[in-house]
């Protein structure tokens, strides 16, 4: 029978809470929310400082930056000449007639093409930046 009893009360569904202890982990709580909430924001004032600055053009033309100018104009010249190469085709296969490209200026963009490519791993090879 006492038994019966004991099982009773501890199947129940009754808590007793102490009030006090209650407030204290509330309290708590709240720091750790405020903790949380200045780490959030210092972890975005990081993230802020970590971007690099907005390129201006006329950045280009320093001499400490990290851009690769060699390979740019290496670039460049290489589109000019797969757009005169296309150009050359489509007016071939379309309209049947030759392009009159100047070959001292394709052979220009050839040479700045590798010479800039070329430097530019050059650089890399033997101790650049």
């Amino acid at each position: 029978m006492a038994d019966e009893k004991e099982y009773k009360d501890q199947s129940s569904n009754e808590v007793e809470i102490d009030l006090d202890k209650y407030m204290a982990l509330i309290e708590k709580l709240d720091e750790q929310e405020d903790v949380i909430k200045e780490m959030k924001e210092d972890a975005i004032k990081a993230k802020r400082g970590l971007e690099p600055p907005k390129r201006k053009f006329i950045d280009l033309f320093l001499d400490d930056n990290d851009l690769n100018e060699k390979a740019i104009i290496g670039f460049i010249s290489f589109f000019l000449m797969v757009v005169f190469g296309i150009t050359d085709l489509v007016t071939a296969l379309v309209w049947d007639l030759d392009l009159k490209v100047s070959e001292t200026i394709y052979t220009s963009f050839v040479v700045v093409t590798l010479g800039a490519f070329g430097i530019s791993e050059a650089g890399k090879a033997f101790g650049g930046k």
